[in-house]
């Protein structure tokens, strides 16, 4: 396949399961139980950002990641997800769409659903939330495209 063939391929592909079940995206509870069910939980690198389109709900990106650690089984050392992001003033938000801006060298806690798939959560890495993914991952919760380590109750 040639480059413009899997890249249209890719944004398809991503733009399908960004825009899955439009009815339930604006539910909370539904975009915290995509990013708990996705196959690839890491910590990460953004390597690249490139940007496959922009329309007036805002511009969809391919992102590339290397993998630093990994919270779920078979996560290849570099995989890739897709994100929409708000990059001009022309465009508007759509209600119960989340929206991301990874920048290239940024370390993150990333879910995706499937390697290819949707970015369904994306978290600049902090020292607490660190600790919490490599000592007690089951203490993530995640919320509205975002990953939280709650402290522990002591």
């Amino acid at each position: 396949m040639n480059f413009f063939v899997k890249n249209w391929f890719f944004a398809l592909v991503a733009g399908l399961l960004l825009s899955a079940g439009p009815g339930r995206a604006g539910d909370t509870a539904y975009l915290d139980r995509m990013a708990r069910e996705s196959e690839i939980k890491s910590i990460a690198v953004v390597t690249s950002v490139q940007r496959m389109g922009a329309n007036a709900d805002g511009t969809f990106l391919r992102v590339t990641f290397r993998n630093e650690y990994a919270v779920t089984p078979f996560t290849p050392d570099s995989f890739v997800g897709g994100c929409k992001a708000m990059e001009n003033n022309w465009q508007t938000r759509s209600p119960g769409t989340v929206y991301f801006s990874p920048k290239r060298g940024q370390k993150v806690f990333v879910t995706i659903s499937t390697n290819g798939g949707a970015i369904t959560s994306f978290t600049p890495l902090t020292p607490q939330l660190d600790a919490a993914v490599r000592n007690d991952p089951w203490r993530i919760v995640f919320s509205r495209g975002r990953a939280e380590a709650p402290l522990p109750d002591d």
